[in-house]
């Protein structure tokens, strides 16, 4: 529950923007699929007029 309340909080006060392209993650299978080398992101302030 914690993890959901802070990443609400990331994505209210913030835009995501992944740094890779799409095509450049490679994805690794396990149990679900992620990036073999992670997502990097970047975060950008939202102007109090967006929320």
């Amino acid at each position: 529950m914690e993890e959901k309340v802070i990443l609400a909080s990331i994505l209210r006060y913030f835009n995501v923007e992944a740094c890779q392209k799409r095509e450049d993650l490679r994805p690794l299978g396990e149990l679900i699929l992620r990036p073999e080398n992670g997502i990097w992101i970047k975060l950008e302030k939202r102007n109090q007029q967006q929320h």
